[in-house]
């Protein structure tokens, strides 16, 4: 009974083969400090010290751990660790590589962290592609390189549809015509846009502002004003005939109907004749 009592109380004293796994870890990374801190220390003394620590993570380290995502047994050097992390590692292949499936269309590929519910340690580039499946590290790999080239400011994206092809383009401002090297696509780098084929960059700005149109405007106004200072539809009576006048006196005779009028009011010129110039209208600078 004795040996028994004895027996049981002995076990639950026995350290926990993962505790001490940690605490020699603990004291490995407390070593390396030391080590960086005193680059004096004898370099055969900081070797013997380095073998020995790994000869006691290899005789306390249990060999399989139980995966926290799925519970599966796993053994220890299958279980993906971070470089980062100080923790031992507890999430299997397969759970790791969904969890960085999971957090990419969740959060994005810039936040992506360890597993573990205490770390908070983002998971690097080589250890997405080490760990996560081809097709998932093809998109976080094409995600953090788009957002890299992104800042460049030279670099253009082809605009073409369903091209996914790119290229550095300075000088857009001399040099504003990009021609994808993928497809052929010509581009405006300045407006961002097809390329505007027949107008250079200025001429596009100046027909989208709108001022080419009030331009356009403005000239045949002019050009009215001009026309009505030269032509003018006959007064007499059913004949709107066009009549120019090119110079010589304001006294008219249309060629049409023979219709004769003041060119500056259109009053008849048989009543001029009959009762003299007060016949004008009194706006007109014969008028008396």
């Amino acid at each position: 009974m004795q040996d028994e009592e004895y027996n049981i109380h002995a076990a639950s004293q026995a350290p926990n083969p993962d505790d001490e796994f940690l605490f020699a870890l603990e004291q490995e990374a407390l070593w390396q400090e030391e080590v960086v801190a005193n680059p004096q220390i004898d370099e055969d003394y900081a070797l013997a010290l380095q073998m020995r620590t790994d000869i006691q993570l290899e005789e306390i380290a249990p060999a399989t751990r139980d995966c926290v995502v799925c519970g599966e047994t796993i053994p220890i050097p299958e279980l993906p660790a971070l470089m980062a992390c100080i923790h031992p590692p507890q999430t299997c292949a397969e759970c790791f590589s969904g969890w960085i499936a999971s957090e990419l269309e969740s959060k994005g590929w810039r936040d992506i962290k360890c597993p573990e519910a205490n770390c908070k340690e983002t998971i690097q580039h080589i250890e997405v592609q080490l760990i996560a499946k081809p097709e998932v590290f093809q998109r976080y790999d094409q995600l953090s390189t788009r957002e890299a080239i992104n800042d460049d400011p030279d670099w253009k994206w082809c605009l073409r549809p369903r091209c996914p092809s790119g290229q550095i383009h300075p000088n857009g401002d001399a040099e504003p015509i990009i021609t994808c090297n993928e497809c052929g696509f010509r581009m405006c780098a300045k407006h961002n846009r097809e390329w505007h084929v027949g107008e250079t960059c200025q001429e596009y700005d100046y027909r989208v502002s709108g001022q080419k149109d009030r331009d356009q405007a403005a000239q045949e106004a002019a050009s009215q004003a001009a026309v009505n200072q030269l032509s003018r539809k006959c007064p007499g009576k059913k004949c709107a005939y066009s009549i120019e006048k090119n110079d010589g006196c304001d006294h008219m005779t249309c060629s049409k109907c023979k219709y004769e009028f003041c060119w500056l009011c259109s009053a008849d010129y048989n009543k001029i004749r009959r009762v003299g110039n007060k016949a004008h209208n009194a706006g007109c600078k014969y008028y008396a």
